[in-house]
């Protein structure tokens, strides 16, 4: 929100400027009813996709799938990971999807929302709470690190938060527009593909968040969507029209990736991150082992941020030299 707290502070009618706490509750206002437009658009959806899984017949997916597992099923008995050559694969697979979708479970997830949902009341106050005096001044948090910091070093400290702040603001203007370019062009492929309005949305939700995860969030909105797209279409028959539809929305997922990696990304973020992209793959890779997905969509922001304070403060070290030449 820092951007538009800027753009709103320099806003004025002859001497006349929106008082800081105008801002500060005009933002939050704002702030929250974008995400709890999201959020009313997000849930009635995946409610009802949820529904419609749990209502799926498991013997005509058991009949869907049988053959196609016969291959599989072979395999996984020879390589000992099925107890007996009789094993039915898509016995086995039907069963868990069905634990998983049946009333009892759905009603556990339920409470679970409750439960969680609760938690994120208690959650909002205190963003709003702490978020309302930083806005309110947009230099308390300067002032706060500052505090910590001895006299002799405050400069560099002021160089560094200034810097971290202008370069996180690009970076994070840039997550948003890719997010909203990914859900657009999910969207509308997924619906030329043949799904319906609130599918195509859905896919297109999760393909934008899952995207924040580096590299493993488009082969996760991947596989949920092809999950998706064969038991929306398991009525209809398997070679003639459930097949085709996957490879279709395939064709959408890989188009709208390849675009996103070679053209979307690299003009967005190009400004922001400075980095070679081999040198950003190795960071995230590294972040995912110590951290997992936490980790690795930290990973960019974070590294961007310890060569600012690597440049200002270790700048006579070769290799601080090369890592930051560009920044």
């Amino acid at each position: 929100l820092n951007p538009l707290n800027l753009k709103l502070k320099k806003l004025h009618y002859k001497h006349f400027f929106i008082p800081s706490f105008v801002r500060a509750i005009l933002l939050l206002v704002f702030f929250w009813a974008t995400a709890f437009l999201i959020a009313y658009t997000i849930f009635p959806l995946l409610i009802n996709e949820i529904y419609n899984l749990a209502s799926i017949n498991p013997d005509l997916l058991n009949a869907k799938i049988s053959v196609s597992l016969e291959g599989i099923r072979k395999t996984l008995y020879s390589l000992g990971l099925l107890n007996s050559e009789n094993s039915d694969l898509s016995t086995l697979i039907v069963n868990k999807f069905m634990y998983f979708f049946n009333a009892g479970n759905i009603q556990n997830v339920f409470g679970n929302i409750i439960s969680f949902l609760m938690d994120i009341l208690v959650a909002v106050f205190v963003i709003t709470f702490i978020s309302f005096f930083f806005l309110k001044d947009d230099k308390l948090f300067a002032r706060t690190i500052l505090m910590f910091v001895p006299v002799s070093y405050q400069t560099e400290v002021k160089h560094v938060l200034v810097s971290i702040s202008k370069m996180l603001m690009r970076y994070f203007s840039g997550v948003v527009v890719d997010m909203i370019v990914v859900f657009t062009l999910n969207s509308i492929g997924m619906g030329i593909t043949g799904c319906n309005l609130n599918t195509a949305i859905l896919l297109g939700l999760v393909a934008a968040i899952l995207n924040i995860i580096p590299y493993i969030g488009p082969i996760l909105s991947f596989s949920i969507g092809m999950l998706i797209g064969f038991l929306t279409n398991v009525n209809f028959d398997l070679s003639t029209v459930i097949l085709p539809h996957m490879l279709y929305m395939a064709i959408v997922y890989l188009a709208v990736n390849i675009l996103d990696a070679s053209l979307i990304q690299p003009f967005i973020y190009s400004n922001a991150i400075k980095a070679h992209p081999l040198e950003i793959f190795i960071v995230i890779l590294a972040s995912g082992m110590l951290a997992g997905v936490i980790g690795m969509m930290l990973a960019i922001p974070g590294y961007m941020a310890l060569r600012i304070i690597a440049k200002e403060f270790f700048y006579q070290f070769y290799i601080v030299k090369n890592l930051t030449k560009n920044i």
